[in-house]
């Protein structure tokens, strides 16, 4: 009798985890789409590729560790991409299907899109995350910055930062005159909005010049800046005019030094240029960039973006913005793990991910990659992001930082009066 019940238990304890092991097997993870709308394809394709490579391969390496994880259960991300071709109408047509497939947020490093499509955001109710904020996505709290101030504020903190220079040096001349030179691109008028009455406020006089589309020759426009008494000049061009300047400035032997803005980086212009004629050329960071100098310690978020980049692109040279993408991928993981404290996945929408995720997301540093960044509601300030920049120098063909962290302006263009 005894033998028959011991025989009993065992099958009944067998019978159990069998129960068991199927239920864990047939229950499956569920997915939350993620949405990347850019120019996989065209002109800006470059830039729009590395930014993408950066959050999805992030996204990727974070569902191989078993998925998102939160109180209400775990989730697993499912990206899928949208070739905009950097162009507003197939970026609406984009966000239109990719909303019909499930997309709960959307990324990308499009200052174009994150204006172009700032209503369907706000109408859908999705949230945007994004390495470059535009100028009516700067007034909503559905767009959340990775680190980028906005395309206004990058001459406003760089004139801050010379001031400062120039006010411990104990004001040499008695008046501070800055230069900007801008290259024939659409965004770079926008950078430069009000900003004689921003410099004005300083006491600062700034003069501005325009190069022509195309040219090859900084020259005429490096030459009068300087003749104006220019103390340092800032260059508003992405990355092939960057370089026209640079080349310039080397023929005719310019002393003034030169800062590039955000529109490419330190990385993109030795690559292009050379460190040769790199050597000495500024530019503001706002992130620890893969160009630094060896010798300066990876924190460990730039370890992960080394081992991601080497796994996904062995034998291929990396870039700063592929820091940009991962930032973006880094904060939707972070916003999809505390939304599942309070909704389980099968309730996660970009509603959810927003009250619960993003709104409260604080002191988050990437790992080290940036200073903290905290999301606050009703609060715009906080959505541009971790509002801190680093300038850094090109010696001998790496980075090297001229200043700590300091904090950026946070200056909006004006809304459209309807």
């Amino acid at each position: 009798m005894s033998k028959k019940i011991g025989l009993l238990a065992v099958i009944t304890i067998l019978l159990a985890s069998f129960m068991n092991v199927n239920a864990a097997v047939g229950k499956e993870v569920k997915e939350v789409v993620v949405g990347e709308i850019c120019a996989l394809t065209g002109p800006t394709s470059a830039t729009h590729l590395m930014c993408y490579s950066g959050s999805k391969e992030y996204m990727e390496y974070m569902n191989e560790k078993g998925g998102i994880e939160g109180k209400k259960g775990k989730a697993k991300i499912r990206v899928l991409s949208y070739d905009s071709q950097y162009v507003a109408a197939k970026a609406k047509d984009g966000f239109a299907k990719l909303r019909a497939k499930g997309m709960i947020v959307l990324t990308h490093c499009g200052a174009g899109h994150s204006d172009a499509l700032l209503a369907d955001h706000e109408r859908a109710k999705i949230p945007l995350v994004t390495g470059s904020l535009g100028v009516a996505s700067m007034w909503s709290e559905y767009v959340y910055a990775n680190y980028h101030p906005g395309i206004a504020n990058m001459i406003r903190t760089w004139a801050v930062w010379v001031k400062s220079k120039w006010e411990k040096e104990g004001k040499p001349g008695g008046k501070l005159i800055l230069g900007a030179v801008e290259s024939d691109e659409p965004w770079a008028p926008l950078s430069l909005w009000d900003i004689k009455s921003f410099c004005k406020e300083q006491q600062i006089e700034i003069i501005t010049d325009k190069m022509p589309k195309g040219t090859t020759d900084a020259t005429p426009q490096l030459t009068r800046l300087k003749k104006s008494g220019a103390r340092e000049i800032f260059v508003l061009s992405s990355g092939p005019g960057t370089v026209v300047v640079l080349k310039s400035a080397k023929s005719m032997g310019l002393d003034v030094p030169l800062t590039q803005c955000a529109a490419t980086t330190l990385g993109d212009v030795v690559d292009l240029g050379g460190a040769e004629l790199a050597e000495g050329y500024q530019g503001s960071y706002f992130y620890q960039p893969i160009i630094k100098n060896p010798k300066i310690p990876d924190c460990e978020g730039m370890k992960l973006a080394k081992m991601l980049w080497e796994k996904n692109h062995p034998g291929q040279k990396t870039r700063d913005m592929y820091i940009n993408g991962l930032l973006s991928g880094m904060i939707i993981v972070e916003g999809i793990k505390l939304a599942l404290n309070e909704v389980p996945p099968e309730e996660l929408n970009g509603e959810a991910l927003k009250k619960y995720g993003l709104d409260r997301i604080r002191n988050f540093d990437a790992m080290g990659l940036t200073t903290p960044i905290s999301y606050i509601p009703g609060d715009l300030d906080s959505h541009i992001g971790q509002r801190h920049v680093r300038y850094w120098v090109i010696r001998n063909g790496y980075g090297e930082p001229l200043t700590d962290w300091m904090p950026t302006t946070t200056y909006r263009i004006p809304k459209k009066r309807k």
